[in-house]
């Protein structure tokens, strides 16, 4: 055989095995983008955080799989109590749904701050995260992560989360037998380990580092604990420490928000003792945006938390899909029920 013709074989076979392998790409990027699931569930919004503005969400682990448990949960109970690291979702499948999430919003002109990862889940299960993060730095926005901190213990774990330009960690006291009420957490884990995760995290990370704590009702909001709960605080390196009540129905109904009083007593305390810190008790309108497919955007979101009526009706009526929306009640998809005198649509669950 000639050199020539060899030359010309090998261009050939090249470029035969370029044209498959483009070919497979282009099919797998169709079934992955045909699957509303990811599009609906695993990316949602945008819809407007309290502190970063519009962002995108990411729901990169299984439904209700979490470290906790906790009482106060939009989301429900935890049907799978769990701390170890699990592969959740292909990077790929997840970097080609938020680009064809971002697609849609560009083309209706919506604007986004961050891209978030916080779900029904705890997104620090996922043993791919830095990758993901990673991935999606392409897109060009601020990757925040907020973590309910139980697994920040495990020195890969802090590891995974120093990819991301903005964490939010969970801590809703430094009492321990008050944790176990709230949090509910996994039966190995160790809240003074935990505690000295959160510290030796804070003093390494180089990323906006914040910290959040809800209020419960006759749980953790008397004077002794906020005391003992702005000791740790004062241990962290960290911008800004937030504290809220239950904005949405809770998994447990006793999970309530403390009366007025009770609020504007521990908001002074918190002032006083709490450096840089911000009370959100107050939630603003609800917004959150979907694109042509509202049935299942709607879903995927109502799968997270519930969603005040007004916000839906308006959306649906916007959008043009009151129809749809009356179809998901009429065929007891989704049901309405009350939370501290606030209507909300939620995902049916005996369906």
């Amino acid at each position: 055989m000639h050199e020539w013709d060899y030359k010309n074989m090998r261009k050939e076979i090249g470029f035969w095995f370029k044209q498959k392998v483009d070919d497979f790409c282009q099919k797998l990027e169709r079934n992955i983008l045909a699957d509303k699931s990811l599009k609906c569930k695993v990316v949602f919004g945008p819809v407007r955080s309290r502190r970063l503005g519009n962002v995108l969400g990411i729901n990169n682990v299984k439904l209700k799989v979490c470290s906790y448990n906790c009482i106060y949960c939009p989301s429900g109970k935890t049907t799978c109590c769990s701390i170890c690291t699990n592969y959740c979702l292909s990077p790929y499948e997840l970097h080609l749904s938020v680009k064809n999430k971002l697609k849609e919003l560009n083309e209706s002109k919506k604007n986004i701050e961050y891209i978030v990862f916080a779900g029904s889940g705890e997104p620090t299960l996922d043993s791919s995260l830095s990758k993901e993060i990673m991935l999606l730095r392409e897109f060009g926005y601020k990757i925040a992560v907020f973590t309910n901190s139980s697994l920040l213990w495990n020195p890969n774990i802090r590891e995974n989360l120093m990819y991301a330009d903005y964490v939010s960690v969970k801590i809703d006291t430094a009492i321990e037998s008050t944790w176990h009420k709230i949090n509910r957490p996994h039966q190995r884990l160790d809240y003074k380990i935990i505690l000295e995760g959160i510290k030796n995290f804070s003093n390494k990370y180089r990323g906006t580092f914040v910290t959040e704590t809800t209020l419960i009702k006759n749980i953790n909001d008397s004077q002794a604990e906020i005391e003992e709960l702005s000791k740790f605080l004062s241990t962290l390196k960290r911008k800004t420490s937030y504290f809220m009540t239950p904005i949405y129905p809770p998994s447990e109904s006793y999970a309530g928000s403390p009366d007025n009083e009770t609020l504007n007593h521990i908001s002074e305390m918190i002032k006083e003792l709490v450096a840089d810190s911000v009370l959100l008790c107050c939630p603003e309108n609800e917004e959150f945006f979907v694109t042509d497919d509202f049935r299942n955007e709607l879903l995927g979101l109502l799968s997270l938390h519930p969603v005040k009526v007004e916000a839906v009706e308006l959306t649906a009526k916007y959008q043009k899909k009151l129809q749809i929306l009356e179809e998901l009640i009429e065929n007891r998809l989704i049901n309405e029920i009350v939370f501290e005198g606030e209507k909300y649509f939620s995902v049916n669950s005996a369906e």
